[in-house]
C-alpha cells in the first residue's frame, strides 16, 4: 500500500486532523485492521475502556473503568507535546492481507484532534513508539491487576528512584511530603513535575 492508499485509510478510519468538536467524548482511540479482522480501542473521556474486536465473524466487547489517577496519567501523557510529536503517517510500503494496519486519533482539551498512521512494518519515531506503546498497555490492561499499595512505600521512594508509568513514561522522585503525602516525580524525557497522592501511585506506576 503506498501513501496515499494509506492516506485514504485514515480518512476513511477518523475524521480530518485539526477538526474541532464542542465537546471530545473520547480522549484516544486505536483503530487496527489485518485482512478482515478488526480492533478498536477507545478510551472516553469519563474514564471508560472500551475494546473491541471483530474476527471470524465474531465480535467481542470488552469494558472496564480506570481509576480517576490512571485515567489522568495517561490524559497528561496523550496531551502532552511529547505525545504530539508523534503527529504523522508512517507508511512502509509493504501490501497484503496480513499486514496489520492502525490509525491512532488523540483528542486536544478545545476539541481539535491529531492523527498517527502506521502499518506492521513501519519505521516509526521514538514519540511514535511511545504513543503505540501507551495504546498496547491498555488494550491489554483487561483483568490485570494494579500494583498493591504496600509497593510504593516512603523507603521506596528516595529521591533520584526512577519509576516507570503505565504508559512507558520513566520519571526520577523529585520529593515525598511526608505531611502531605504527596510526591514529586519528573519526567527524563520531558523535564516537567507530576505531582501524585503515595496511595494513587499503584493505579499509575509500576513497583518500583
Amino acid at each position: 500500500m503506498n501513501r496515499a492508499a494509506l492516506l485514504l485509510t485514515v480518512l476513511a478510519l477518523s475524521v480530518p486532523s485539526g477538526a474541532r468538536a464542542a465537546a471530545p467524548t473520547y480522549l484516544v482511540e486505536w483503530n487496527a485492521r489485518t485482512g478482515e479482522s478488526r480492533q478498536r480501542l477507545t478510551l472516553f473521556c469519563d474514564g471508560v475502556l472500551v475494546r473491541k474486536t471483530t474476527a471470524d465473524g465474531k465480535t467481542e466487547m470488552k469494558k472496564r473503568k480506570l481509576a480517576p489517577a490512571e485515567y489522568d496519567s495517561y490524559a497528561a501523557f496523550f496531551r502532552s507535546p511529547e505525545a504530539l510529536a508523534a503527529e504523522g503517517i508512517f507508511d512502509s510500503g509493504m501490501t497484503g492481507e496480513a499486514v496489520a494496519r492502525s490509525v491512532i486519533t488523540v483528542t486536544r482539551e478545545n476539541g481539535e484532534i491529531w492523527k498517527l498512521a502506521f502499518d506492521s512494518f513501519s519505521a516509526v519515531t521514538p514519540e511514535a513508539q511511545r504513543v503505540r506503546a501507551a495504546l498496547e498497555d491498555l488494550r491489554d490492561s483487561f483483568g490485570r491487576a494494579h500494583a498493591a499499595t504496600a509497593d510504593f512505600t516512603p523507603e521506596k521512594l528516595a529521591p533520584g528512584k526512577i519509576l516507570r508509568r503505565l504508559d512507558g513514561t520513566s520519571f526520577r522522585v523529585v520529593h515525598y511530603d511526608e505531611r502531605s503525602g504527596i510526591v514529586e516525580l519528573r519526567g527524563l524525557d520531558e523535564p516537567y513535575s507530576q505531582f501524585y497522592k503515595l496511595e494513587n501511585l499503584r493505579l499509575s506506576f509500576l513497583p518500583p
